[in-house]
C-alpha cells in the first residue's frame, strides 16, 4: 500500500519525485509496488527537469483516469463555473449567487484575452500585460478583479491535471486608490425628488438606497432583503461577508419613523406578491446589472432637475450608502456602531468606511 505523503507537493496520485545532488528523478508506482516509469535528468539541467516533470505528470493523469485537458482556456473558464454551480449550496467551495453572477461578467472579457491558449501556456508575463492594458483603460480595479478570477480558474485546472502551475500566483495587482466618496444630504434629497416624480422602479431603487443608509447595510444585503426580515422589533439584515466556518450571522436595526416609513412605502410599491422587500416587475431579486442600470437613469435625471434647480449634484450608487452612514454614525459618536455594520471589531470600520475628514475631539483638562 502506498502512504500519505509527508507533505503536499502538488503530484498526482502515486507520481513520487527524487531529486539527488546529480540525478532528479519522477516515478509512477503501481498498487503492486512496481513503477510503471521512471523518468530521470540532470538535477543540474533545470529546462530538462522541467520537461520530465511536466511528462510525468501528464502520463500520470492518464493511468490515474484523468485525461488531460487539450482544450483551450476558454473550455476550462465553462468547466469552472459548472463545477461551482454543481457545488451544494451550502458547501464552503461555492461562491455566493452574485459573485458568480459578476464572475461570468468578467469571465467574458478573460475569454477574449486568453480562451483560445491553453492554460499551460499562460506566463506571468501575459497576466502582467493584461493587468498593465486594464489599468490604461483606467479599470485597474476591474483588472485585479478579472485576474483573481483567472486565478481561481487556474487553480481549478490544476486540481484537474490540466496544468502544472498557476502563473497568476505571487502576482502583483494594480495600485488603486480606495474610494473616499461621502454622499451629501442635498443629494439624497434630490434623488428621492426625482424618484417621485417617475415612480415605478426609479422610486423602489430609490428607497433601497435609503434604507440602506439607514441600516448601514451592503448592496447584497439589501437588494435581497426579504419580507420576512421585516419583524415588529424591526428589520433583520442577514450580515453578507462571513469567513469560511462561520455561521450566518445577522444584525436586528430598530424601527425609526423614517426607517419604517420607507420600508412600508418599498413593500406597497410591490406589483407581484413578491418575497422581497425590493423586488423588480417579476417579483424576484434585482441582479446587480440591472440594478445599477436603472439607477445609471436615475443619476442622469437627477443631474439633468439639478441644472433646471441651479444646484449642484454628484453621483453615488449603492455601495456609497453603507460608508456614508458609518462616518455620520460615528460623527455623532454612536458607540453602537460596530453593531450596526455587523463587523466583529472596528478595525475595518475604521479603516475603510469612516470617512470623515475633519476629526472632532475635546481638549484635556
Amino acid at each position: 500500500m502506498i502512504g500519505r505523503r509527508k507533505s503536499p507537493d502538488g503530484l498526482p496520485f502515486r507520481l513520487y519525485p527524487n531529486i539527488g545532488k546529480r540525478t532528479t528523478s519522477y516515478g509512477y508506482k503501481l498498487p503492486d509496488g512496481k513503477w510503471a516509469f521512471r523518468l530521470s535528468a540532470a538535477t543540474t539541467d533545470k529546462d530538462a527537469v522541467a520537461r520530465i516533470r511536466a511528462e510525468a505528470i501528464e502520463r500520470a493523469n492518464v493511468l490515474n483516469g484523468v485525461a488531460p485537458s487539450t482544450g483551450p482556456t476558454e473550455d476550462l473558464i465553462r468547466a469552472y463555473f459548472a463545477w461551482q454551480k454543481g457545488l451544494p449550496e451550502d458547501s464552503e467551495d461555492r461562491k455566493a449567487a452574485g459573485t458568480l453572477i459578476e464572475n461570468e461578467r468578467e469571465a467574458k472579457r478573460l475569454i477574449k484575452t486568453f480562451g483560445r491558449v491553453k492554460p499551460s501556456q499562460i506566463r506571468p508575463v501575459h497576466v502582467y500585460k493584461y493587468l498593465a492594458g486594464r489599468a490604461k483603460e483606467e479599470a485597474p480595479a476591474k483588472g485585479n478583479k478579472e485576474i483573481a478570477l483567472l486565478s481561481a480558474v487556474l487553480e481549478f485546472g490544476r486540481r484537474r491535471g490540466e496544468l502544472e502551475d498557476n502563473p497568476c500566483r505571487g502576482i502583483k495587482y494594480n495600485k488603486t486608490r480606495p474610494r473616499q466618496k461621502y454622499v451629501e444630504a442635498a443629494d439624497v434629497a434630490l434623488m428621492m425628488k426625482v424618484a417621485r416624480a417617475r415612480g415605478g422602479s426609479y422610486l423602489i431603487l430609490a428607497l433601497c438606497l435609503q434604507v440602506a443608509y439607514l441600516t448601514v447595510s451592503r448592496p447584497d444585503e439589501m437588494r435581497a432583503l426579504m419580507r420576512q426580515a421585516v419583524k415588529d422589533e424591526g428589520v433583520v439584515v442577514a450580515v453578507g461577508k462571513r469567513k469560511k466556518g462561520q455561521v450566518q450571522r445577522y444584525k436586528l436595526i430598530e424601527w425609526s419613523p423614517d426607517l419604517r416609513a420607507a420600508v412600508e412605502e418599498a413593500l406597497s410599491l410591490q406589483r407581484t406578491s413578491s418575497l422581497y422587500v425590493f423586488g423588480n416587475t417579476s417579483g424576484q431579486v434585482y441582479s446587480r446589472s440591472g440594478f445599477n442600470t436603472i439607477l445609471s437613469r436615475l443619476m442622469g435625471y437627477c443631474e439633468k432637475q439639478a441644472v433646471e434647480d441651479q444646484v449642484t449634484f454628484t453621483r453615488f450608487t449603492l455601495a456609497d450608502m453603507r460608508p456614508t452612514a458609518v462616518t455620520d454614525r460615528m460623527q455623532e459618536g454612536d458607540a453602537r456602531i460596530i453593531d450596526a455594520t455587523g463587523h466583529s471589531d472596528g478595525r475595518m470600520v475604521a479603516k475603510v468606511y469612516d470617512r470623515r475628514r475633519t476629526r472632532a475631539a475635546k481638549a484635556t483638562k
